[in-house]
């Protein structure tokens, strides 16, 4: 391999690594009062730090659109408040007590399907704790249908509050 292959495969390595920091500190969110549905699904997580193996030849260089990829985010929003609610039942809290903090997401997405091909959550305080409330997050965000893009699998990186609460409409 020349120097010039290696300073490209240090390049795109480089990119890669890289992630795209997406962030949503106050979403609107409304509760319709509607039941989500639940869906069994089990979705990986994964090592930031891990090695990554780059072929070169098998993808483009595009990279996803951040406001796209917020905007795609936004669907996230109504099954992660049926989980937060879900979690609220099961401990015997009140629907009306918000639950302070912030939650961290990590999403590695597949270029060629706009699906997340891993999830990490990391959840605030004792609330990390929750197996069920992380797993049901992860799925939730899972879910979401992001933009396709000719380029390797990156990871963005969201944050918004655990519980938003709601709002009167």
């Amino acid at each position: 391999m020349n120097t010039s292959h290696k300073t490209l495969g240090a390049l795109m390595l480089g990119a890669l690594m890289a992630t795209a920091a997406v962030g949503c500190k106050d979403p609107q969110v409304t509760q319709a009062g509607r039941k989500g549905r639940t869906v069994k699904a089990n979705i990986a997580t994964f090592d930031p730090n891990a090695d990554v193996m780059l072929d070169l030849d098998k993808y483009g260089s595009e990279r996803p659109d951040d406001y796209a990829t917020q905007m795609a985010f936004n669907q996230a929003f109504e099954p992660m408040d049926t989980c937060v609610l879900a979690a609220k039942e099961r401990k015997g809290i009140s629907v009306e007590r918000t639950l302070k903090g912030d939650v961290d997401i990590a999403v590695k997405l597949e270029p060629k399907t706009g699906k997340a091909a891993a999830v990490n959550a990391t959840l605030p305080g004792k609330y990390d704790k929750d197996a069920k409330l992380k797993e049901c997050i992860r799925t939730a965000v899972a879910g979401v249908q992001f933009p396709q893009y000719d380029g390797p699998p990156v990871v963005v990186d969201f944050y918004t509050e655990l519980d938003a609460g709601f709002m009167e409409e």
